[in-house]
């Protein structure tokens, strides 16, 4: 009986240090079978600021997780619709839907075709993961737990055409304020995952 206690208090206190240690790659290894349920977001605006998307209230980076940018270029055709461009694939995605910036800026504004589909959706990571040893030298509260977000943005086009784009952002808990908004983080671990585009 002794032995099976001082087993179990053993184990307890293993799982305890992996939990504390390597909580981030678990939640990690965890996500890549299943995640939280999935929620619809808005796609009421499509902009492109410069570093990459906004979707809805929504900055989506063109940073990857190695913290560099992914090869990916944006261009007009004669009509003026906006072309996205990854490697030698190519995607249209609509006309753009304002003036060029005077001051030189690249950001516009364009839409979606009268018949496209577009799928944005996020989901969380079921586990949280302890963020004990983190400090902060002007003093100020510290982060507790971090999770993951994750973005899937599917865009449709009727000839069978289809660009689909996948995001891990990160939030962060406080005590007293609860959850941050998903950030990407430039820490290697949070960025633009894969973007695959399919011909008609």
């Amino acid at each position: 009986m002794i032995r099976m206690i001082l087993w179990l208090v053993v184990s307890v206190v293993a799982l305890a240090v992996a939990w504390l240690w390597a909580g981030r790659q678990l939640a990690l290894l965890l996500d890549g079978f299943v995640t939280g349920r999935t929620v619809s977001l808005p796609v009421n605006q499509l902009m492109y600021n410069g570093g990459g998307f906004v979707i809805g209230d929504r900055s989506m980076t063109f940073g990857q997780t190695n913290n560099l940018r992914a090869d990916l270029c944006l261009t007009f055709d004669s009509s003026d619709r906006v072309t996205f461009s990854a490697g030698h694939k190519t995607f249209t995605l609509g006309p753009r839907t304002g003036p060029v910036d005077p001051s030189g800026r690249p950001d516009f504004t364009f839409s979606a075709e009268p018949r496209d589909q577009i799928s944005f959706v996020v989901s969380k990571s079921l586990l949280d993961w302890p963020i004990p040893f983190r400090f902060n030298i002007f003093g100020g509260p510290m982060p507790k737990l971090g999770r993951y977000v994750y973005y899937r943005l599917v865009w449709k086009k009727p000839s069978g055409a289809r660009l689909e784009m996948r995001w891990r952002y990160e939030q962060e808990f406080y005590s007293g304020k609860g959850w941050t908004e998903p950030l990407m983080m430039w820490n290697s671990q949070t960025g633009l995952l894969s973007v695959d585009i399919r011909s008609s």
